[in-house]
């Protein structure tokens, strides 16, 4: 595998296999309240999913070169920041109603003891993104070139209508890497500005309930020694 590529590891680890499906039902045993509770972020830009996710949006985000930030400038889902747990995740800062602040202190207690177990078998102290996109959600091109790191991303997809696009920097060309029902896992690269032949320009997109857990190690030997074993850890029952 080349730095420009993106890797597909099959999860076969029945621990983290559980773990992950403890993050699944977040959102299914907590359906009504995710959708009432919950902040959807640019939700205003539903409708224009084509254009964040398409050719002509990424061209534009190449040519701004290091004006581009790293980050997405759109993403229709629901993100989690551990770090701001309370302000980030909710509508309104503040509970409404008993019902409304019962419902958030179960979700963030189950929430909390979910992600303490995946960070402790991937062996991360964070996670780099952890978010739900509902169908017709996205996450705009970008590269990450400002949180360079070698990464693991987790992805879950309802039905498999959905996948994960970059650009290929050495042949030219949009992958696409669609999406299968259920729990996969991808590995790669992202580059800085410092290194402009590994950028890695991605989005995503989905016609489905979508979930995504990410993780970042740093570029060391050690930490590359880490990753492999971790892969087979993953990828042996």
């Amino acid at each position: 595998m080349t730095d420009t590529t993106m890797r597909n590891i099959p999860i076969r680890n029945p621990e983290l296999i559980e773990i992950l499906d403890k993050y699944k039902k977040l959102r299914t045993d907590n359906h009504d309240g995710f959708v009432e509770w919950m902040h959807l972020s640019c939700s205003q830009e539903k409708n224009n999913r084509d254009w964040w996710v398409g050719d002509e949006y990424l061209k534009r985000t190449i040519a701004e070169g290091q004006g581009h930030e790293g980050f997405p400038d759109a993403m229709v889902g629901y993100e989690f920041r551990t770090n701001e747990i309370r302000h980030q995740f909710f509508k309104n800062k503040v509970a409404e109603s008993s019902e409304e602040a019962s419902w958030r202190s179960k979700f963030l207690h189950d929430l909390g003891v979910v992600n303490r177990e995946i960070m402790n078998f991937v062996g991360c102290r964070n996670q780099a993104l952890a978010a739900i996109y509902p169908p017709n959600g996205f996450i705009a091109w970008h590269n990450n070139a400002n949180a360079s790191a070698w990464n693991f991303i987790f992805t879950y997809s309802e039905t498999g209508e959905g996948c994960f696009k970059y650009w290929d920097i050495e042949k030219q060309e949009v992958v696409v890497m669609q999406d299968v029902a259920g729990w996969q896992l991808k590995a790669g690269y992202f580059g800085h500005y410092g290194e402009p032949e590994k950028l890695f320009y991605h989005s995503a997109e989905t016609d489905c309930w979508r979930h995504t857990i990410s993780f970042c190690f740093d570029r060391s030997e050690t930490s590359e020694e880490f990753r492999e074993e971790l892969i087979d850890e993953i990828s042996s029952e």
